[in-house]
């Protein structure tokens, strides 16, 4: 009786995705930036962010001390944060769990 075939072997590498979760980027207060430039560089860096909604987290970082002004993607993250450190600002990226 003849012997079963063999498998078949590819040299195709195998991938594995690792899906991050979602991160968020909260905005610090601070002393030296005026209300205007943290309103500003928000409607600047934060994707469909509204002059009316940056107006409310500036208020809410100023009350509260801090404010998590957006929530997407690690990269989006990222970029956001990055902006908004330009003024001057303490920004953190953090798991939005």
């Amino acid at each position: 009786m003849p012997a079963p075939p063999s498998p078949i072997r590819t040299l195709e590498p195998v991938f594995t995705v690792h899906w991050l979760p979602p991160h968020k980027v909260i905005v610090h207060n601070n002393d030296w930036n005026t209300f205007d430039e943290v309103i500003a560089i928000l409607v600047l860096a934060v994707p469909q962010l509204s002059l009316a909604e940056a107006i409310g987290l500036t208020q809410e970082v100023h009350r509260t001390g801090a404010a998590v002004v957006f929530r997407g993607d690690v990269a989006q993250a990222d970029l956001c944060a990055g902006i908004i450190r330009t003024i001057g600002i303490r920004v953190s990226v953090e798991p939005d769990t």
